[in-house]
């Protein structure tokens, strides 16, 4: 009755619209008065006949107004907490007169005086070591990840200079939108054909295409086996993939294996088949941290034998292993794509240039296309710096002497030291004697001052704190009296320092 009435009413005023056809006041007025009387009228008939509906629409029109006082008392009520005492005023006031307004930072009173590194030439580097007077000294380049001395290859010089002449230095976007440049695409197709691969896909830099590319694949739920001797661009993106993780012993294939036992039995006990999650081998092809070389072989016939997929960093053993510097996979025949399914690789090492690259089939790439955090919210890559690197690898490919003068280069300082700490207790050998990268762990004494008194000598190399070692890279461009000379520096501080 209430709504046929209101109905009436509004239809009335719409069709007599007009001013002179509205109704007068007094019948608006008593139309109004009526709406209560209509209103509860309608409201007893409906009880009597649906009073499940009315208890329903009551008790939701209550709740509504509950929650609308009660949410309204709660904000007041803690309003009024929060609300500081004077005497909580005046102790925040004096607390920022006492400290607030002192230095972030404490400056400090004897700032450690590293040296300053003015120029690298290949087997050699132009350092500052009193910046005060910014004199030179030029020492034995024994520090940089440079293998094959790209960094100062003219040709590859020349190229980037080129590149930089037409392109401009940045790409203004990342890959996915407006960063793709031609020479991105290149270098994607030539590191593909080089290695054998179907596909190859870039990252504008080295350690976000390691963790980029373990993030992209495994997923909370999936399953990392990991080594414990990765280095750290590996365990972050092993963190970022939230994905369950068990560790086995650095390079250790027998410990390895009981990781792998020990899941299978977890399997068989909660009635689960392999396949209802990803697994992954996540491992170093030449580990940083150590400098030792994977046992590919155990390592691949395990992952075989339990259905794993491979995830192979090739960061540092990409254009240092291998007959043509293809890696550790290389060295060890084995496959792309079937022994190891995802392959990543750091153009900043023998490749002296920036970025890195994965590669793997057309699905591996094509998935991180989306899914690789680092390629689609990264700024993409210079152009330069990827016509850098397809310089250096035409390098590699056209100038097979410059792994050769590698190779023997390591084979020389390994024999050198080796005969150098046979009786020497105070350092050893640890790194792979096929490494470019050699780890000298010291016995007893501090790296850092057996690092800071080389310098000085004319030798610069690497310092690491955990476990106390000496790091030394080796390089194409280094001469066998550089090497000799690198020795017989490192035994005198070493006898002087490590008492």
């Amino acid at each position: 009755e209430l709504g046929f009435r209101a109905g009436k009413a509004l239809n009335y005023i719409w069709k007599n619209h007009t001013i002179e056809k509205l109704p007068r006041v007094e019948e608006g007025f008593q139309l109004f008065l009526s709406l209560p009387l209509l209103y509860k009228d309608w409201w007893l008939n409906l009880v009597a006949k649906d009073p499940i509906h009315v208890l329903v629409e009551t008790t939701l029109l209550l709740s509504v107004i509950y929650m609308i006082v009660s949410n309204r008392s709660k904000d007041y009520k803690d309003l009024q907490k929060e609300q500081l005492s004077e005497k909580e005023k005046e102790q925040l006031l004096q607390e920022w007169k006492d400290y607030g307004r002192k230095s972030l930072a404490p400056a400090t009173v004897n700032p450690p005086k590293s040296p300053l590194i003015s120029k690298i030439n290949g087997r050699t580097m132009e350092i500052q070591i009193n910046q005060s007077n910014c004199t030179n000294k030029t020492v034995l380049n024994f520090a940089t990840n440079d293998f094959l001395s790209m960094s100062s290859n003219e040709k590859v010089k020349q190229a980037s200079r080129d590149a930089l002449a037409k392109y401009g230095c940045g790409s203004c976007g990342p890959r996915g939108f407006y960063g793709t440049i031609d020479v991105h695409l290149q270098l994607e197709h030539a590191v593909a054909k080089f290695i054998g691969t179907d596909g190859a896909i870039m990252y504008s830099d080295g350690a976000s295409t390691v963790s980029s590319t373990i993030a992209a694949f495994a997923k909370r739920g999936d399953l990392l086996i990991v080594d414990r001797g990765v280095s750290e661009p590996l365990t972050t993106g092993v963190t970022l993939s939230r994905a369950n993780v068990k560790w086995f012993s650095h390079n250790d294939m027998d410990d390895l294996k009981r990781v792998l036992d020990d899941v299978q039995r977890t399997d068989k006990n909660l009635r689960r088949e392999p396949s209802d999650q990803r697994r992954f081998i996540v491992a170093e092809g030449l580990y940083k941290n150590s400098g030792s070389i994977v046992k590919l072989n155990e390592l691949v016939a395990l992952k075989h034998k339990y259905k794993y997929r491979l995830i192979l960093d090739e960061s540092l053993s990409f254009g240092t292993l291998g007959k043509t510097g293809k890696g550790v996979l290389e060295l060890f025949g084995k496959r792309h794509m079937y022994d190891a399914e995802i392959v990543t690789i750091s153009l900043e090492n023998a490749f002296g240039s920036i970025g890195g690259v994965t590669v793997g089939n057309e699905e591996v790439v094509d998935h991180q296309r989306l899914s690789g955090a680092g390629y689609c919210f990264s700024a993409s890559s210079p152009p330069f710096t990827a016509s850098a690197a397809i310089a250096s690898l035409e390098q590699l490919q056209q100038c097979p002497e410059l792994l050769q003068n590698l190779n023997r280069n390591i084979k020389y300082m390994h024999n050198a030291l080796t005969s150098w700490t046979k009786n020497e207790h105070r350092v050893s050998v640890t790194s792979d004697e096929r490494s470019p990268m050699i780890v000298l762990e010291l016995n007893s004494g501090s790296a850092h001052e057996v690092a800071e008194t080389c310098i000085h000598q004319g030798l610069a190399l690497v310092a690491e704190m955990k476990p106390e070692s000496l790091r030394l890279t080796m390089s194409a461009s280094q001469t066998l009296g550089d090497i000799d000379k690198a020795v017989a520096i490192l035994s005198d501080v070493v006898k002087k320092k490590c008492l």
